[in-house]
């Protein structure tokens, strides 16, 4: 909640006297102490509704949440259908995670006039917390139907991030763009619009996004980060090393860009430099599956294929997928191993992984089992792919 929001709730509430206005000074100057001390000084002896009122939201404002909240309810029992109490309540609560306190509140405002489009956003917030993301959805959905033009970005914004946990990525960027348009500074709904072009493999178009965001806020992170991932999607390793330099200039620990900067290097065939990278980022990241990954295809590029496999033994316990078991199966490859490598082959089920390397390994495999029929069938679906 902002100050002005809280501040016009306040003047709803509020008696406007002497002591309103010192008060209003105080808290206009963020001296939430100093009038946390005048209100106890001058005025705790006969507590009245306005200074419950006060109490609630200076405690609120010092981060001090549980004296916010008692003192809000002390007020809620005076004014039990206050809706700007449960508001004000609501939304504490859905800070400080008791969501099943601020859904209560929320559900209280659904009859009003001037808090519904709240009440049914705040209640989408709730169930999204606890990934229940259809019925969330559902909430979303009739918050815009009564939204304002102030209030359309946000819920459009979550409508798009429940859109993208339900795998709806292209009805997510329509949400994104829609909310970009409406507010064109929103960085937050920018980044949301190049995430979901990521995940549609439209990396040219979300480096378009994550640059502008970079150019605008430098500092930004995530930005840097996810515009070399893209950039490297799209090949550029060296640009996308470099994003991943300026990043680490600002954070030199950052995992995720170590990551990144060790892929970049291994793609640029600097397998021992791409090494280091990697393992700076497992000081800070233990057991993530792309950092292992990436240090197994490293080892391999310097054939050191026993540690490789090593490694993708580890993974292959923890996260059974069919990309791991392509590389297990490269390595084995590589090492001569031409039996287990077919098995680990054909265990793949995902259509998209039985590519041109596929086919082609396959029967590299097949040629040195002496199985040339299955060789040549499975070099020419190769041939096939890459015609």
């Amino acid at each position: 909640m902002t100050k002005n929001e809280v501040y016009g709730i306040l003047k709803k509430l509020c008696t406007i006297n002497l002591q309103f206005l010192w008060t209003s000074i105080l808290f206009w100057a963020g001296k939430y102490d100093r009038a946390l001390g005048y209100i106890n000084k001058n005025y705790d002896k006969t507590v009245t509704f306005d200074l419950m009122c006060w109490k609630g939201v200076l405690y609120y404002f010092l981060k001090d949440y549980n004296n916010a909240i008692y003192h809000l309810e002390r007020a809620e029992r005076v004014a039990p259908k206050s809706e700007e109490i449960k508001y004000l309540l609501a939304e504490i609560f859905f800070e400080t995670a008791q969501i099943a306190k601020a859904e209560l509140r929320y559900r209280a405002l659904l009859g009003s006039e001037e808090y519904k489009t709240i009440a049914f956003f705040g209640l989408g917030c709730c169930l999204f917390k606890t990934n229940s993301y259809l019925e969330a959805l559902g909430f979303f959905n009739r918050a815009l139907s009564h939204a304002d033009a102030k209030n359309k970005p946000k819920i459009l914004n979550k409508k798009g991030l429940c859109l993208m946990e339900l795998n709806k990525i292209e009805e997510a960027q329509k949400c994104f763009e829609d909310c970009v348009k409406l507010v064109p500074t929103d960085v937050s709904a920018q980044l949301n619009l190049a995430l979901t072009l990521g995940k549609l493999k439209k990396y040219k178009e979300a480096a378009v996004i994550y640059k502008k965001i970079v150019n605008t806020t430098p500092h930004n992170l995530i930005a840097i980060n996810n515009l070399a991932s893209c950039l490297a999607a799209c090949h550029e390793y060296n640009d996308a090393l470099t994003y991943c330099n300026e990043g680490l200039k600002i954070d030199p620990g950052n995992p995720d860009l170590l990551i990144n900067k060790g892929y970049c290097l291994y793609k640029l065939g600097q397998y021992n430099n791409s090494l280091e990278c990697l393992n700076e980022a497992e000081k800070i990241l233990k057991d993530d599956i792309i950092l292992t990954n990436n240090k197994a295809l490293c080892l391999m590029a310097l054939e050191k294929y026993d540690d490789a496999l090593k490694l993708f033994d580890k993974l292959l316990k923890i996260h059974h997928s069919d990309d791991l078991l392509f590389n297990k199966a490269y390595c084995l490859v590589k090492k001569g191993m031409y039996s287990e490598a077919l098995i680990y082959l054909s265990a793949i089920k995902d259509e998209e992984i039985k590519n041109f390397d596929y086919y082609t390994l396959k029967g590299i495999c097949c040629e040195h089992l002496g199985d040339h029929e299955a060789a040549m069938e499975n070099y020419n679906k190769s041939l096939i792919i890459a015609r």
